[in-house]
């Protein structure tokens, strides 16, 4: 049974429940009401704040030299007093009163009563069709983002006379004019809304649409108008039969079918959640649902936020910003695998904007060349330090991203691609050769001051908890990948040899991995105790998951790696639904499908809400997206020199199939199973291009393609 589409025989409780359309600019949330619909709206650059680069403060550069004495002297409680004054922002930066960094915005709430409706009752979502549909009394409405047309529309066949179409949001003028409502108003960027509709033959049709002057400048009730007028030109049967054509396609490009649900297939989704155990169905329906998320929140001039696309809010939780220490990472963990790449045009978009930004930050705060990025940030291009160092002084979050340029050169080996991002590539590693600084007790070239995201641990002099170290293992992971890289991509394009050869120097002398008094990964270049050893981020396994630095040919990190995780989950660990996707994708990685299969169930039962939105609490989209991540990682692995099928295979899913995943290197992969074992497969990749496959216990050396 093909899973795609949620379905539910009850109208909406609440926001949670309502379905999510998008088209990667515009988003819809369905609330599928009977006598009265309500579809809340979202525009991806709905944004309050503006560009402001007062954030970086110069005394930090200042007080660098201070505080790593302190480091190096182990006086890790008088460098945290310091840390607090100098290592943060100037104001109170992503926090800022004023309004200056911003949050996402609703673009308000569309309302059409329709007095009298009544009857038999079901909604539902198509995901490879990009459609909501409502049945109330027989009749069909339906509900859709075009794409690439970029309105809403609404059509309801059986609209009663008396029906009234009104908009609500705060902050705004509107104006009622007949058929057609437009709503103005600034963020401080000017925005329109505006809504036109006509019924005939009794059937109502309601275009929507929303813009900013982002990016443009362009008034938008000007773009609105334009839209509207193109839109109707079309006309509603193209809108939606482009728009189904587009998700079909899309979605279309991999498939995962796990047998054994049996009648639970059949039931509404929110029975099915409510019970997923014995559902392996429900995993691929959720699967499913991932990949259309960022279907929808990730094709315009802005990557998916906090939210993906879809917020009620004016003042969101954390902004619904762009968390940059491990949440936008984790929106595109599976946009390669899931062969999506255009999906991932606006992170790497973000990112060149990152760069730009960053390197006033590096300048300013650092006195550094090159350029920097911390925990957060927003469309205007915030890469300065937090309000507290205990989140904001992560300097390597910005390399961080750069890791998805590295996958995507991996997967498609695209040397144009290379060369266009080798500018910010070599901006990054610029900026840490200034930045590393010799740890005296060891010799080695550390980061200093710097923090393990969001972690304490108890200063081993006095007892109290602070954050800041000297070397934490996350920032050593990064940087290794960072400069080999580096000097990947120098030698791939041929540039650069003198710069390369101070890059390779600096990476010889980085700290390795080390193990703990558990048997754990070291989250620190000490063997501190942590203040909290069930905290939801796991940064020292950085090199597990994401990366591909502990693998089976690392067998003692490996092992530290599984105890590292059965401490964190022994100890209250996976309570974020962010965090619990983590894990399943570090399980993943580790060969255990059972455990990953059990964080997969907890992620459902702890962290889903009835529309399958993840609740981190409250609802944030990344644990959608690596939860999506991490069911493909399960089934198809490509890090560790080899093509692997059915790596982590859980014995729930005992029967099954899929096609068109990506590994690295080029190659589109389909594999079909029974009792476990492969009985098909496929294999197909550029030509003469030697690979290593390995399923079922043996390995096979081919060239270009291989078929069983």
């Amino acid at each position: 049974m093909k899973e795609n589409r949620l379905w539910y025989t009850r109208p909406v409780a609440d926001w949670h429940e309502a379905l999510p359309l998008g088209n990667g600019r515009l988003g819809m949330m369905v609330f599928g009401g009977v006598e009265e619909e309500r579809v809340q709206l979202n525009e991806e650059t709905f944004w309050s704040g503006a560009p402001y680069d007062g954030f970086d403060d110069p005394r930090t550069k200042a007080h660098l030299g201070e505080i790593r004495e302190l480091l190096f002297a182990g006086k890790y409680t008088e460098a945290q007093a310091l840390c607090n004054r100098y290592l943060v922002c100037r104001g109170r930066g992503h926090n800022d009163d004023t309004g200056l960094f911003g949050s996402y915005q609703t673009a308000g709430d569309l309302y059409i009563s329709l007095p009298g409706a009544g009857g038999d009752y079901k909604r539902q979502l198509l995901l490879d069709e990009g459609r909501a549909e409502v049945f109330v009394g027989g009749a069909k409405r339906e509900y859709f983002a075009a794409y690439p047309h970029n309105v809403g529309v609404i059509r309801i066949p059986d609209c009663p006379e008396g029906f009234e179409v009104r908009y609500e949001r705060e902050n705004c003028s509107v104006i009622c004019d007949e058929n057609e409502i437009t709503a103005i108003g600034y963020l401080p960027l000017k925005f329109c809304v505006r809504i036109r509709y006509a019924r005939s033959a009794g059937a109502l049709t309601v275009y929507i649409a929303a813009a900013t002057a982002y990016g443009t400048g362009a008034d938008p009730v000007e773009t609105c108008a334009a839209l509207l007028d193109a839109a109707e030109a079309a006309g509603y049967d193209a809108l939606k039969r482009e728009t189904a054509a587009y998700f079909t396609e899309m979605l279309g490009r991999c498939e995962i079918t796990l047998e054994g649900s049996g009648d639970r297939a059949l039931l509404p989704t929110d029975e099915r959640l409510a019970s997923p155990e014995n559902d392996p169905g429900f995993a691929a329906l959720y699967f499913n649902f991932g990949r259309y998320l960022l279907l929808g929140s990730s094709r315009g001039a802005l990557p998916a936020n906090l939210q993906g696309v879809w917020c009620k809010d004016y003042r969101a939780p954390w902004s619904a910003d762009y968390h940059i220490n491990i949440n936008i990472q984790m929106n595109y963990w599976f946009a390669e695998v899931c062969r999506l790449p255009e999906l991932e045009a606006p992170f790497f978009a973000f990112l060149k904007m990152l760069a730009a930004h960053g390197a006033h930050t590096a300048r300013v705060a650092y006195g550094c060349p090159g350029w920097v990025a911390h925990f957060t940030s927003n469309p205007w291009g915030y890469t300065s330090l937090g309000c507290n160092p205990v989140y904001g002084a992560f300097s390597t979050a910005g390399a961080w991203c750069l890791r998805h340029v590295k996958e995507r050169w991996l997967y498609g080996g695209d040397l144009d691609f290379l060369r266009e991002f080798y500018p910010v590539l070599r901006g990054a590693a610029e900026f840490f050769l200034s930045f590393l600084v010799r740890d005296p007790r060891t010799g080695y070239l550390v980061t200093a001051p710097a923090g393990s995201p969001e972690n304490s641990f108890y200063s081993p002099t006095d007892g109290k908890r602070v954050n800041v170290c000297a070397g934490p293992t996350m920032d050593m992971s990064i940087l290794r990948e960072l400069f080999s890289f580096q000097l990947e991509a120098a030698a791939a394009l041929g540039v650069d040899a003198d710069f390369a050869e101070k890059v390779k120097t600096a990476l010889s002398e980085l700290p390795p991995l080390r193990i703990g008094k558990y048997g754990q990964i070291m989250e620190w270049s000490e063997d501190f105790d942590e203040a909290e050893p069930g905290h939801r981020h796991m940064s020292q396994l950085y090199g597990l998951y994401p990366a591909a630095e502990i693998t089976r040919s690392t067998p003692a990190y490996y092992e530290a790696a599984r105890k590292t995780i059965e401490r964190r989950l022994a100890h209250g660990g996976g309570h974020t639904g962010w965090s619990r996707a983590w894990i399943i994708n570090f399980f993943a990685r580790l060969a255990d499908g059972a455990a990953a299969h059990e964080n997969l169930m907890a992620l459902f039962r702890n962290s889903t809400l009835k529309n399958l939105f993840d609740n981190h609490p409250p609802f944030q989209i990344d644990g959608n997206f690596g939860g999506t991540a991490g069911i493909a990682e399960m089934l198809l692995q490509s890090h560790n020199g080899a093509i692997e099928l059915l790596p982590a295979l859980p014995p729930a899913w005992k029967d099954g199939a899929f096609t068109g995943l990506a590994a690295r290197g080029g190659f589109v992969v389909s594999a079909a199973w029974e009792n476990g074992a492969v009985t098909h497969c496929t294999v197909t990749g550029p030509e003469n291009k030697p690979f290593t496959l390995r399923f079922n216990g043996k390995t096979v050396e081919a060239v270009g393609k291989y078929e069983l």
